[in-house]
């Protein structure tokens, strides 16, 4: 028969094991991770744009100064039928990054951005590509719902 201590110790030690699963390693899995703002501009090249994309540390704020990655874009309305192979990203400046990307058509792309440096990561943007304006680039509303003229919303919006 078990003793009241070795059950008690038991029950210690599947509380500390419990504790560690659900506080602590979440929190060492996310201390890695990166977030990046990406800001494209059109170039003379039609369909050719200038980004830069500045990357932080998401629990720290902190830019990433020792970063190496590269972009691909995929346009999500015609996978696979629409991508750019992978650009190496060039160090700019105190956390950015610069990439000429050359797409194949206006409308919605997915970018992404994968890390081999610090460490392995992968960040994943939806932007919209124009031909003109300023900020040809905005983060896109995952309940968006994109038409097949690329770039325009659709009229008969999900809620």
């Amino acid at each position: 028969m078990e003793s009241i201590l070795s059950v008690m110790q038991r029950g210690v030690a599947i509380s500390a094991i419990s504790f560690l699963a659900l506080f602590v390693l979440p929190v060492a899995a996310i201390a890695g991770k990166k977030m990046a703002m990406v800001d494209c501009q059109a170039t003379d090249e039609k369909l050719v744009y200038d980004c830069m994309i500045t990357l932080t540390d998401k629990t720290t704020g902190a830019p990433v100064l020792d970063g190496e990655f590269s972009v691909s874009a995929d346009m999500p309305s015609m996978a696979g039928i629409h991508n750019v192979e992978p650009v190496s990203a060039h160090h700019h400046h105190m956390g950015m990054y610069r990439v000429r990307l050359g797409l194949e058509m206006y409308g919605e792309w997915v970018l992404v951005m994968d890390l081999t440096k610090p460490e392995r990561d992968r960040i994943v943007k939806k932007l919209i590509f124009g031909k003109e304006g300023l900020n040809i680039s905005t983060d896109v509303d995952e309940e968006m719902q994109m038409s097949h003229k690329h770039g325009e919303k659709d009229t008969d919006q999900h809620d």
